[in-house]
């Protein structure tokens, strides 16, 4: 199962942890951890192209963490659109996914 996490505080993102294999199907022909990693890669680059030096990333095998340092309404509107795609495949595939909001 994928796991997402989006830590929020003051209802805006400071990190988002993404987790695990979603294991709908082998390897290579898996649509669900597709989709979701290529709604998280498609952020990091937007991101380092658009907001370079605002976030640490981390990133391995069935990791990606997106922690901001440099927060600014640009920043938000980015990982906002990263939160209503994958709540989109979350919704479809909630068999695969568990997606949480945390306010800290």
């Amino acid at each position: 199962m994928i796991k997402i996490n989006f830590i929020k505080t003051e209802n805006k993102i400071k990190k988002v942890e993404i987790t695990g294999h979603a294991l709908q199907a082998e390897s290579g022909k898996d649509l669900v951890c597709a989709a979701v990693t290529a709604i998280s890669t498609g952020t990091l680059n937007a991101i380092d192209q658009i907001k370079e030096h605002s976030c640490n990333f981390t990133i391995d095998d069935g990791l990606i963490v997106i922690e901001v340092l440099n927060d600014d309404d640009i920043l938000q509107i980015i990982l906002q659109t990263m939160y209503y795609q994958l709540l989109t495949i979350y919704q479809q595939y909630q068999t695969y996914i568990q997606l949480k909001e945390v306010e800290q």
